[in-house]
């Protein structure tokens, strides 16, 4: 997960750690990254898109409840 993270530009970067790893909302990393909220969710929209693309969902085979 860290090498497709990495693989992303640096402004989608930015934007998935502090909204997804960090927790930080779209209008904090606004203020925190000095871009309006409209780009903030751009970026992530995209980042979440290619992330999605590169890393395979996780299996469920094997496990019970």
């Amino acid at each position: 997960m860290f090498t497709a993270i990495s693989r992303l530009p640096d402004r989608q970067l930015e934007v998935i750690v502090l909204h997804r790893l960090c927790g930080c909302t779209h209008g904090a990393a606004s203020g925190l990254l000095g871009t309006s909220l409209a780009a903030i969710r751009s970026d992530g929209r995209h980042a979440t898109r290619f992330l999605g693309s590169v890393i395979p969902p996780p299996s469920t085979e094997g496990t019970a409840p």
